[in-house]
């Protein structure tokens, strides 16, 4: 079967693996993601088909992401703008930071190499490319074909495979400081600002009613399932901590920190490849239709606490210096010699921005610990998405854990 897609060979025209003298015939569908795996988007694992003109024919692995099937998550990710985000990152901002490595001298054995290759884009097919409609559209490499997985969504990854994850994001974070530091042209240009742009830029009003109403129902749920938690703190704290996602200053710009955030770092966006021994070596990213500019932590307590295994999670201190020598390393590595990025800095960065990062959290962790997944005619309830998956005993004792930290560590405030 073929993607119904307008004009393959104009998608297909700037693949970097295209054979030469070929031309795009179709995209062939050999697969679909697990459903529910990518609420985000419609995912395909495709077949791009060009054919040269004696008529033979080579196939290259690829996916292909399309819209989400239903107009509620359409509206949850806001797809007018998070898909041409998406699209300015692969077309605009990964090439922007190529160009800034190797105007910096960056070394080639250093540079980032956590990005899928794009293979081709749209944002929409009507008289206005810019706008998106239904023929939106992103084809990208085929990881799996390279060997790469992904990790266990439901009870996280081990230390090593955390600290894999956390070299890449370090220096992701890094190359954001760097370009906001020694390039503020670039940082605050046109590329740069329209990907990290708020994803609901567009509909603050109607974003934070919306919300509120997750962070609400997502607190009940966690109050009903998880009352253990009413031992480590009142049910009125809790709600100041749950409502982060709509107290934060999203405006907030901190000194020295603040960089280019991927804001869905957790394990069903990213992959992993491995060596000889099988140990994880390598990463690729993947979904950038939520970045935003902000603070390093969001992304770094996100991942540890969504995504680390119970054992890896015990290592916390560990794992954070270590991300932290690397984004400070990284930073030097392009020149940018400031003694304000280390440690004593970067704890006050922690203290003063972990508050924030919980809301986020717990409206997200049953989900990503969920034992089942939204069957795709549920994909239009709301409440398919809160009480309807119930809750696993993953996610419970992710829960307690999360919890259990921020009243420790003094960020439940």
């Amino acid at each position: 079967m073929l993607v119904d897609v307008k004009d393959v060979e104009g998608l297909l025209a700037g693949c970097p693996v295209r054979p030469e003298g070929s031309r795009c015939v179709g995209l062939e569908v050999k697969g679909e993601s697990a459903a529910g795996e990518n609420y985000g988007s419609t995912f395909l694992i495709v077949d791009a088909v060009f054919q040269d003109g004696a008529g033979a024919t080579t196939r290259v692995p690829a996916v292909c992401k399309r819209l989400p099937p239903s107009e509620y998550l359409r509206g949850v990710f806001n797809v007018k703008v998070s898909h041409r985000k998406e699209v300015n990152f692969y077309r605009k901002l990964v090439p922007a930071l190529e160009t800034l490595q190797a105007e910096l001298g960056v070394p080639q054995d250093e540079r980032i190499r956590c990005f899928p290759r794009l293979y081709g884009a749209r944002v929409g097919g009507g008289k206005d490319p810019d706008k998106v409609d239904e023929d939106a559209i992103l084809v990208l490499e085929d990881l799996s074909a390279d060997g790469y997985r992904c990790g266990d969504r439901n009870l996280g990854v081990d230390l090593d495979h955390c600290k894999v994850a956390l070299r890449e994001l370090a220096r992701m974070h890094a190359l954001g400081i760097v370009a906001r530091r020694l390039r503020p042209e670039v940082f605050h240009g046109a590329v740069f600002q329209e990907t990290f742009v708020y994803f609901k830029h567009d509909c603050m009003d109607e974003a934070h009613e919306s919300l509120r109403a997750l962070e609400d129902n997502s607190l009940a749920l966690l109050l009903d399932k998880v009352p253990e938690v009413l031992e480590l703190a009142d049910e009125d704290t809790l709600r100041r901590g749950v409502r982060t996602l709509t107290s934060r200053d999203i405006s907030l710009r901190r000194e020295p920190f603040y960089t280019a955030l991927h804001n869905d770092f957790w394990v069903n966006n990213m992959m992993f490849a491995y060596d000889a021994a099988a140990r994880p070596d390598r990463l690729k990213m993947v979904d950038f239709q939520v970045t935003e500019i902000g603070s390093p932590v969001q992304d770094l307590l996100f991942f540890l606490f969504s995504s680390a295994d119970s054992a890896a999670l015990r290592h916390l201190d560990q794992l954070v210096r270590e991300y932290h020598a690397e984004l400070e390393r990284y930073a030097r590595l392009h020149g940018l010699d400031d003694d304000g990025l280390g440690w004593s800095a970067f704890q006050r960065e922690l203290d003063a921005e972990a508050p924030n990062v919980l809301g986020h959290l717990v409206v997200l962790l049953n989900i990503i610990r969920a034992d089942k997944v939204i069957a795709k005619e549920d994909h239009n309830s709301p409440d398919a998405f809160s009480s309807g998956l119930g809750m696993s005993a993953a996610a419970r004792t992710r829960y307690l854990e999360t919890v259990r930290a921020w009243v420790s560590r003094g960020w439940l405030r």
